[in-house]
């Protein structure tokens, strides 16, 4: 449910100027500042935290489970972009002429 909710943020947010983690952590930031309203947002909130620095930190284990998630779903949604990139590549493209 959590991860659903981020890749479709993602979807909606990217850019190619920011990285997969850095759309992740702004979506956590808007998630863990505003008040829970949807389960998963609850969920967040049990589990995640903003420190003063703006970091995002685990409450406890469970969040620390949480938060492997979402950074092991940013590195599966930034190989499929590689690999979307990739396709449309050709060794001469690497080529200087």
């Amino acid at each position: 449910m959590i991860l659903e909710e981020f890749v479709s943020y993602y979807h909606k947010n990217k850019s190619k100027k920011k990285q997969v983690k850095e759309v992740l952590l702004s979506w956590l930031k808007v998630e863990l500042s505003n008040f829970p309203q949807k389960n998963y947002q609850k969920v967040l909130h049990n589990e995640l935290m903003i420190t003063n620095d703006e970091s995002v930190v685990p409450k406890n284990k469970q969040g620390e489970n949480l938060l492997n998630s979402l950074i092991r779903i940013t590195n599966i949604l930034e190989e499929k972009e590689f690999e979307s990139w990739a396709n449309n590549v050709k060794p001469k493209d690497f080529l200087h002429v």
